[in-house]
């Protein structure tokens, strides 16, 4: 609960949305990645009583932890996957532990259930967004402003998505990228960039005050003003299980230049998005936890990438409309809780 990570998030969103339809909910408190002691959870703080009260469980606990869930209580897990085969141990604590679950995406759903996750726990439940702070905001901005939510990760590839910039617009003026860090690293995971701090400062100096770097933790509140302040959002991920910055964006008036892959082509398509070329390669350090069975993960064309920049620069009197086929209020997050406690 007491982090930034996106799944942090959501666990807080939804206990939230819950408690306003009238759900009496409790935490049971874990420290999990990028925990943070002092982390404010406003109204949620008085929740935490670290037991597992009531008759239903959900978490987003790792599933090597499952066997530790309480015996004799319904419990569904949240979970998210990034790439394209489960490790064992999930497969097997998920089927064994859990009576449902839940997943952000159809791409996700098809890698639970093509690594051997039992059809009948499985459950597709979207993440949203909250409308107080993700809203569209319409700003005239001097420089094409480009945003992108990344960190020191290999498979959120800030890397790549500098790289593209940079060869889209070597000397022009009017043009900026926003870079907001979810979190910094000194020494870096198997999974992360390696010296990403000296390739920032390589990027610094060669594209100068086009280039912002976000180093500090924002609240809500703060993110969904600098989604507001930038014109594009733009991120080369190489996989998510749903993609909550593209949603967030998109919420507050923004199209993205993306990949056409993973969990964002739920909500992403041709009429609110301009997609990069890519191709598809096994795994080489991007993924957190190794598996007996190959991994696979999207590959930017960097170059490919460039020259969509350059065309929304041409285009940017006339970018793609950010709209959302099913609605805005389709990604409330009360509504999502609803549905919910209808597949419960």
């Amino acid at each position: 609960m007491k982090s930034i990570s996106s799944w942090s998030k959501v666990a807080r969103e939804m206990i939230k949305a819950l408690s306003k339809l009238g759900v009496e909910t409790n935490i049971y408190e874990r420290k999990g990645f990028l925990y943070e002691e002092a982390f404010d959870l406003g109204e949620l703080s008085g929740k935490i009583n670290n037991e597992f009260s009531g008759d239903l469980v959900f978490t987003f606990e790792h599933p090597k932890n499952y066997p530790r869930l309480p015996a004799g209580k319904r419990k569904m897990g949240f979970l998210v996957y990034e790439f394209t085969s489960l490790p064992g141990e999930w497969v097997e604590n998920v089927n064994e532990y859990l009576d449902l679950v839940f997943v952000p995406s159809r791409f996700t759903a098809e890698v639970f259930l093509n690594s051997g996750v039992e059809k009948g726990k499985l459950r597709i439940l979207r993440y949203g967004i909250n409308p107080e702070y993700y809203r569209p905001s319409f700003v005239k901005n001097e420089k094409l402003t480009f945003l992108c939510v990344g960190s020191p990760q290999k498979r959120e590839a800030a890397d790549l998505a500098l790289e593209s910039f940079a060869r889209a617009f070597p000397d022009k003026a009017d043009v900026k990228l926003i870079l907001k860090l979810s979190y910094n690293t000194a020494g870096p995971k198997s999974f992360e960039i390696s010296g990403f701090a000296g390739m920032l400062e390589k990027y610094s100096r060669k594209l100068g005050d086009r280039l912002e770097i976000v180093k500090k933790r924002l609240s809500e509140k703060e993110m969904g003003e600098l989604y507001g302040k930038s014109d594009v959002y733009f991120s080369l991920s190489r996989a998510e299980s749903f993609g909550l910055p593209f949603l967030e964006a998109l919420a507050c008036g923004k199209p993205s230049v993306c990949l056409d892959y993973s969990g964002q082509r739920d909500f992403l398509d041709g009429e609110n998005a301009y997609f990069a070329p890519y191709g598809m390669a096994e795994t080489s350090g991007e993924e957190y936890e190794r598996t007996a069975r190959k991994q696979y993960i999207a590959r930017p064309d960097t170059a490919g990438a460039a020259e969509i920049l350059k065309k929304v620069h041409a285009e940017r009197g006339n970018l793609k409309r950010p709209v959302l086929k099913e609605g805005l209020e389709h990604y409330y997050w009360e509504n999502i809780a609803r549905e919910f406690l209808q597949m419960i």
